[in-house]
């Protein structure tokens, strides 16, 4: 089933939490909502599900149909929440058909419904046992389990796997993945990090301060941000950003920065390029590199840079550098001969794929 949110304001008090938001998530999409704490992700999603109302304007349909004004119980919705929120005096099959028992729903209808839930959930073992001996990872499947058992149109997810530790997030990235592949189902999960979102999602929304900054599939999100913002906050190590203006000679177009001159005659500029506009070059990490290799000399520099600091991330190297007085980071191999600590060494930069951005607005050109 569809959901759409159409021009949907909240605030609390006199502060705007969200501001005309729309959303279109299409039958079998994984919508993540992305953005660092308190941006409003778990306040739209609230508003969705219905436990936060629609005062400031704006309406949610599902399927088409207007559910805006709908106790979440008539909206045939199911969220799983950041802490499970499992009732810790009953089973695990208890907690599962709890809610369809509330509804009447016939016994054998609740029993067939239940063994085909747990045995997609592979926790067909633990119908007997209590939350208090679950591991995390068990109660989240459980959570999932009794979402699923109501058949919603809509599953929503907030921040599901934040209780989890790092090898249990992988994990259950992986059975999110193939349960939603399973069920076709449409999906919209919350998070803050964006290693989750950039591996679940088939479609990646951005807010920051209750503004949506841009939606699209991880890869446009990644590759060509809207803003700086999404350019610092996607991707690990951020975006490295220079300081320049816009300058052309010989038929070519450049950032010049200093005496340093970057090539971006290749870029894919909205508008012709202004001539002396102030501007933000970005360059992501693993286009920094150590040695030339077979890199385009119409679309990279080199440089003298100064290392300030070499972190250890097993195969490679992040690499902190200092050029003028801005901060680059780079991902080496980790070599025998790979920089350390206050060497002076020459760096290349691949621009083939770097993103422009004005200084005044910080937005894409």
């Amino acid at each position: 089933m569809s959901l759409t949110i159409k021009e949907l304001s909240k605030q609390f008090d006199t502060i705007p939490v969200l501001q005309n938001i729309n959303l279109e998530i299409r039958q079998g999409e994984f919508l993540v909502l992305l953005g660092p704490s308190g941006c409003g992700k778990s306040t739209l999603l609230n508003c969705v599900t219905g436990l936060e109302a629609i005062e400031d304007g704006g309406s949610i349909l599902i399927n088409g149909r207007e559910v805006t004004d709908k106790a979440p119980r008539d909206r045939n919705i199911a969220m799983v929440f950041q802490s499970y929120a499992l009732y810790p005096t009953m089973t695990v099959r208890k907690n599962i058909t709890f809610g369809l028992q509330c509804r009447k729903v016939p016994k054998a209808q609740i029993e067939q419904t239940l063994l085909k839930t747990v045995e997609l959930l592979q926790i067909s073992d633990l119908l007997d046992r209590k939350p208090a001996v679950l591991s995390g990872g068990q109660r989240q499947r459980v959570a999932i389990a009794r979402a699923l058992v109501h058949e919603p149109d809509v599953f929503l997810l907030d921040e599901p796997m934040s209780n989890l530790d790092a090898k249990l997030r992988v994990e259950m990235r992986v059975e999110l993945k193939n349960l939603h592949r399973r069920l076709n189902a449409t999906i919209v999960f919350v998070t803050h990090d964006q290693v989750e979102a950039m591996t679940l999602a088939t479609k990646i929304a951005v807010l920051n301060q209750g503004v949506l900054q841009q939606v699209g599939n991880p890869d446009e999100v990644y590759r060509t941000p809207e803003n700086r913002f999404v350019a610092e906050f996607i991707g690990s190590p951020s975006m490295n950003f220079i300081s320049g203006k816009l300058d052309q000679s010989d038929g070519k177009v450049w950032v010049q920065s200093g005496n340093t001159c970057f090539p971006v005659s290749h870029y894919p500029f909205r508008d012709p390029p202004s001539i002396g506009r102030p501007v933000y070059l970005g360059v992501r990490p693993e286009n920094v590199h150590a040695t030339p290799g077979d890199l385009d000399q119409d679309t990279s520099m080199d440089m003298d840079v100064r290392v300030t600091n070499v972190e250890n991330l097993g195969p490679d190297v992040s690499v902190l550098c200092k050029f003028q007085d801005t901060q680059l980071i780079g991902r080496f191999l980790n070599t025998s001969d790979k920089p350390v600590y206050e060497e002076q060494i020459h760096i290349w930069m691949d621009c083939a794929d770097c993103s422009i951005f004005c200084q005044s607005t910080e937005k894409r050109l």
